[in-house]
């Protein structure tokens, strides 16, 4: 529930969720809803309830004794620091936002259940998926295997892919060895082209094992039945232009991952911002200047974002976080050899610091 809302949206959510399980529904939110006068109290208080602070989202549900609400923001406590040896694009800052989505991963693919990803380009579905498959879930039971869409792929090529990953148990019986589950992740789900009839043959054939766990031997016209396989898919938002169809959407858990808020970019870039320059054992002087590196290339993006529309001349104005995280990987490729010492420029209620680089002929 509430899984879906984009960050714009939660906070309304969360007001009218507390307001449900409060022993009188306020009438302020019931103006403010809209809520019919048929919406009543609960017949009985709530054992347990939420926390007054912070929004619901803020908390998970312990069952411990009566239970108890916990903030994720405790599973950030003990946090492994950064390997050194990490490349950039595989460094994942933990955020409340990351522990949140593990937690959820862990208990449905550990039960079996698919799983749908949407969200906008650049927000991390994929590089979620394949963190939690390849190094926070127990290999010896789950086989992760990762499957790319284009608009070019057909459902010949989608079933020959698996069927070449599958045990044959025996006859017309393919799945993974026994005590194992393969995991299949299905990224951009919704790029197969349209046929005549409107139908998406990939998504068909993958909403077919959905529907009755049996397929068609591409050679002879026998059925095959699939058994311990699970599906997870990402996709981009419907409001693309790109979506599925409800049919093959209704066997899904749907999560939505909205682009993140301006705190959580500051501390993700200032975390990785920060690392390196302790790698690289620049000076201490230059620390004061990633909080500017940071807030300054954010205020560049959100600014492009409002003011470079894309237009039929300049179609290609299409801004997302990989354009941000692109900026941060360029600085990083400075070292303390490459960068003069930072200059200090004090202006009337602003500091300033400006790293300029050093040319070499």
């Amino acid at each position: 529930m509430g899984g879906t809302l984009m960050v714009d949206s939660r906070e309304w959510f969360s007001d009218l969720f507390r307001a449900l399980t409060e022993r009188e529904f306020p009438s302020d939110v019931r103006e403010r809803f809209k809520v019919s006068e048929e919406t009543t109290d609960p017949s009985k208080p709530y054992v347990v309830n939420l926390p007054m602070t912070g929004l619901v989202y803020d908390y998970k549900y312990i069952k411990e004794g009566r239970g108890k609400w916990r903030p994720w923001a405790e599973d950030l406590q003990d946090v492994p620091a950064i390997p050194k040896d990490l490349p950039v694009n595989q460094i994942i800052v933990p955020t409340i936002e990351t522990v949140r989505y593990f937690h959820l991963f862990k208990l449905l693919i550990c039960h079996h259940k698919p799983v749908l990803l949407v969200g906008p380009t650049g927000t991390g579905k994929s590089v979620y998926i394949m963190e939690f498959l390849l190094k926070r879930n127990d290999p010896d039971i789950f086989k992760p295997l990762f499957v790319i869409f284009s608009a070019q792929t057909s459902a010949n090529q989608t079933q020959e892919i698996i069927m070449n990953k599958l045990d044959r148990r025996k006859k017309g019986l393919y799945g993974a060895p026994p005590g194992k589950h393969w995991v299949i992740f299905v990224d951009d789900i919704s790029m197969p082209q349209k046929e005549e009839f409107g139908a998406q043959p990939p998504v068909e054939l993958l909403r077919q094992w959905l529907d009755h766990w049996t397929w068609y031997d591409l050679k002879e016209v026998v059925p095959i039945h699939l058994v311990d396989v699970q599906l997870v898919c990402a996709m981009s938002p419907p409001a693309s232009g790109l979506d599925v169809t409800p049919r093959f959407k209704r066997h899904f858990f749907t999560l939505g991952i909205s682009e993140f808020s301006d705190d959580v970019l500051n501390t993700i870039f200032t975390t990785i911002v920060s690392w390196h320059f302790k790698n690289k054992e620049f000076p201490d002087f230059y620390f004061p200047s990633v909080d500017y590196i940071v807030s300054g290339t954010l205020d560049v993006y959100k600014e492009t974002r409002k003011y470079l529309l894309p237009t039929p001349a300049k179609c290609h104005y299409l801004f997302n976080l990989r354009d941000f995280s692109r900026v941060i990987q360029g600085v990083l490729l400075c070292t303390p050899e490459t960068v003069a010492e930072p200059v200090s420029i004090q202006t009337p209620g602003k500091f300033y610091f400006i790293c300029v680089p050093i040319t070499r002929s």
